[in-house]
């Protein structure tokens, strides 16, 4: 590393804002960085965000001691500001957070007392003001409890516990069911109400296990339904994307299903499509979803980092009703007459579900495929009957298509693998496979970043590992070499791997 330091003086201070500081920028070098911020918490949520993302163990040591430098402090605090990170307790702006922030000094019998007074009025219909609650615990706690003043809650903490309670009755009030009026709008966690003024500024997502079950390509039933993602543009209800998976979806599915959504789709001919499916384009501002885990991840902020948008989690269950009424809307219009249906509740379970399923996930991605692109899409907005969705969508964005990103722009949403050494021909091997590519062979013996669609392994990006002087860049793809299928998934691949060893083992052991 080059022997420089940051000095926090007046200099510092006054350096001007510019580019963000990203995990292109610099390998090992902070020093050449030029700030976002000249805030010293914001510098260190940087730096720290900035060695989270590093590509390997080496690089990750390698910024681990640069960002001490910087700092001037020490590695073993550096570790302890990125386990902050992990845990989602490191500030970008105020430091570190304190362990009890957020958190009321008053015990959990007030605090419950208080709540429960307030929120029987909520039920009772006959709201009560917050003096009215100091009053009965004031009252509860001298004529009941036999306390004296000072044993019990100040005004001042009664108001603390009861504001979230009453900025959330005025937010149920004001907006009773989301897009309810003209306008479709959607509040936040932090309660922020956001409004849909055009095409594909709110972009919702959710999944479901939906009610129907599916056999392999062998036609043996799987153990489990299948889960369905969905993308979602507020503003005029049209499905942009979506994926189906065997197995319950991460964070991970959620950016390929994001992928799909926004790059323009070039389905086969034996989709059978009888319209074009325009709808594409990334969040212009927006990316709601509810609050699992896996809308929470560090992949999908790094994504809208990246592309300009900003992850937002719903307030309450209700914020999601647009999404949410597409899965009852598949059930009713699709599934429910197809093999393999299992009924949305008991009442409705067809009796013979699991012997008359024979579909695959091939087959249902071509059904909901045309169902989302052929019909859905182009059945009348609700709110305004005059304009179909697609109708509203197109006018939304100005009477005009998105420019289609490039979808090397888009790899970011791919898994990332370790890194793999290029051998003799300008081939790789990946999960016992043999990949090779023409693009490969000037990379021999070096080390490779590979990148992939876990639906579609027998293809590889390969991307130039990361230096102190380069970024990575696309370098091209790599194709399995000597499959006798067209496309295979990952799940499906490590299925068939797992058959050949047991094979191979059964050889081995009958050999005398």
């Amino acid at each position: 590393m080059a022997n420089k330091e940051f000095e926090f003086t007046q200099e510092l201070t006054e350096a001007p804002e510019a580019i963000f500081l990203g995990e292109n920028n610099f390998t090992v070098d902070p020093s050449q960085i030029i700030l976002e911020t000249s805030d010293r918490h914001k510098l260190t949520f940087n730096l720290i965000q900035w060695l989270a993302e590093s590509p390997n163990r080496t690089i990750k040591s390698q910024r681990k001691q640069a960002v001490a430098n910087t700092l001037a402090i020490s590695t073993r605090q550096v570790e302890r500001l990125l386990k902050q990170h992990y845990e989602d307790t490191l500030s970008e702006t105020a430091g570190v957070q304190r362990s009890d922030k957020g958190k009321y000094r008053v015990s959990e019998y007030w605090q419950e007392f208080i709540k429960t007074i307030y929120q029987k009025s909520i039920k009772d219909k006959h709201p009560i003001s917050p003096a009215s609650v100091v009053r009965e615990v004031k009252r509860h706690a001298i004529v009941d409890l036999g306390l004296k003043p000072g044993d019990y809650p100040h005004q001042a903490t009664v108001y603390r516990i009861l504001d979230p309670l009453i900025e959330q009755h005025k937010r149920k009030t004001k907006v009773r069911n989301p897009g309810s009026g003209s306008w479709m709008t959607v509040v936040t966690r932090d309660g922020e109400l956001l409004r849909a003024d055009f095409s594909n500024q709110i972009i919702q997502c959710d999944h479901t296990k939906l009610d129907i079950r599916i056999v392999d390509i062998h036609g043996d039933l799987l153990s489990e339904r299948p889960w369905l993602t969905t993308i979602v543009d507020t503003y005029s209800s049209c499905v942009v994307g979506f994926r189906l998976w065997i197995k319950q979806p991460g964070s991970t599915e959620v950016a390929l299903a994001l992928r799909h959504a926004i790059l323009p789709k070039n389905y086969p001919d034996d989709y059978e499509l009888n319209k074009v499916w325009q709808i594409c384009g990334p969040p212009f501002q927006y990316f709601f979803t509810d609050g699992g885990k896996d809308f929470r991840s560090k992949h999908l902020k790094a994504i809208g980092k990246k592309l300009g948008f900003q992850c937002e989690l719903r307030d309450r269950p209700p914020e999601g009703g647009i999404v949410e009424r597409i899965f009852k809307t598949i059930n009713t219009q699709v599934l429910k007459d197809l093999p393999g249906y299992t009924g949305a509740n008991v009442q409705e379970r067809p009796e013979n579900a699991e012997k008359e399923a024979c579909l695959t996930i091939q087959d249902l991605d071509k059904i909901l495929a045309s169902f989302f692109c052929d019909i859905y899409n182009h059945e009348p907005y609700p709110k305004e009957p005059r304009d179909t969705r697609f109708e509203r969508w197109f006018n939304g964005m100005g009477g005009k298509l998105p420019e289609p990103l490039d979808e090397r722009e888009l790899d970011i949403c791919l898994m990332k693998e370790a890194q793999r050494v290029v051998q003799a021909h300008g081939s790789i091997q990946f999960e016992n496979l043999i990949y090779r590519g023409e693009s490969l062979k000037a990379y021999r013996g070096e080390f490779v970043t590979l990148r992939y669609d876990p639906d579609h392994i027998l293809t590889l990006y390969i991307y130039s590992s990361e230096t102190d002087e380069n970024a990575e860049d696309f370098v091209g793809y790599a194709h399995a070499v000597n499959m006798d299928t067209h496309d295979l998934s990952l799940e499906e691949l490590k299925a068939l791997n797992k058959e050949r060893s047991k094979a191979r083992k059964e050889h081995f052991n009958s050999i005398p």
